[in-house]
């Protein structure tokens, strides 16, 4: 009986087809060794977490992986209500202890995301990484089904794009984020998002604006690319018989699918450490970009709280 329902399922996978994917998902792989579905998705979009779900009726998978590391797995048990609540009474007291124990630099970036993302939730009536709850809902719905975390540590991420700047290129990226005025978002134009040469017209503008951003998205985008594009060739690899839906932003399609097959451990351990610098360099630039971060943090709680 076993064989025969496997024979069944095995035969119901070879029949996939782009067709019956969404069309912000890919077959990165469909032969007799795996079936690999890639989500792209908008992380404040509704139709992306009902995309999630639409795949998982198509695939049945018995392994997801999302696009998320071990400091962000508490997204996933996250209440969309009370994130939805707390956003429209966010202040400097609930910033404060969102990232107390954190570096300078880390809390900095935090109190930016979290500002960032309170302000996108009050917009749009959405929390944030709603695919990612709705995929490990999924999984735990699925008999053997198991949940793979692929990205890189946040803190590696972030200490690796602030030490591929220089103390001028720091400045001019603080000095973007300050002035800057974002272009309100609407559901209508979140979905544009979805589009991958959308979002790359978008990444080419800021760079345009402030060519330091290359750097950066260099660090937050290839280099997480390749983690990702491994992490998912480990899933494969440790899942039998393997049927995987990844689940990541639009904005690592392209790459992930490039790097797909072709990633080596030796290709990501230095991805996963900092570059060493000389002792000069080192004083000399944190002692200036910790004047910067200062000056910066205090115009930013000035306008964000008055």
């Amino acid at each position: 009986m076993g064989d025969i329902l496997s024979a069944n399922l095995k035969r119901g996978l070879a029949n996939i087809v782009a067709s019956d994917l969404p069309s912000s998902a890919i077959l990165l792989q469909n032969n007799d060794k795996a079936k690999v579905v890639l989500l792209g998705t908008v992380h404040f979009s509704k139709q992306s977490v009902e995309d999630v779900s639409k795949i998982v009726k198509v695939l049945n998978p018995n392994a997801i992986l999302i696009e998320l590391c071990r400091q962000r797995v508490s997204l996933l048990e996250l209440d969309d209500k009370k994130f939805l609540e707390d956003a429209k009474n966010l202040d400097a007291k609930k910033i404060k202890q969102a990232v107390k124990g954190q570096g300078l630099v880390s809390g900095m970036l935090h109190a930016m995301l979290l500002k960032t993302y309170a302000d996108i939730a009050k917009e749009l009536g959405v929390a944030p990484g709603g695919e990612f709850r709705r995929a490990y809902q999924e999984m735990k719905k699925i008999p053997g089904c198991k949940l793979f975390l692929g990205d890189r540590p946040i803190q590696i991420t972030i200490a690796r794009a602030f030490q591929s700047l220089s103390v001028l290129e720091v400045g001019q990226v603080i000095y973007h984020l300050t002035t800057a005025n974002p272009k309100p978002l609407n559901k209508a134009q979140l979905e544009k998002y979805k589009d991958k040469d959308y979002v790359q017209e978008q990444f080419q503008e800021i760079i345009r604006d402030v060519p330091a951003f290359k750097k950066i998205f260099h660090v937050f985008v290839d280099e997480r690319d390749k983690c990702l594009a491994f992490s998912l060739q480990e899933c494969v690899r440790t899942v039998q018989s393997p049927r995987v839906l990844a689940v990541v932003g639009m904005g690592h399609v392209d790459g992930i699918s490039k790097y797909y097959g072709k990633m080596k451990q030796e290709d990501i351990v230095p991805l996963l450490l900092l570059p060493p610098r000389s002792f000069y360099s080192v004083l000399l630039s944190k002692g200036i970009k910790f004047t910067l971060y200062f000056l910066f943090f205090s115009f930013l709680y000035r306008l964000l709280f008055g």
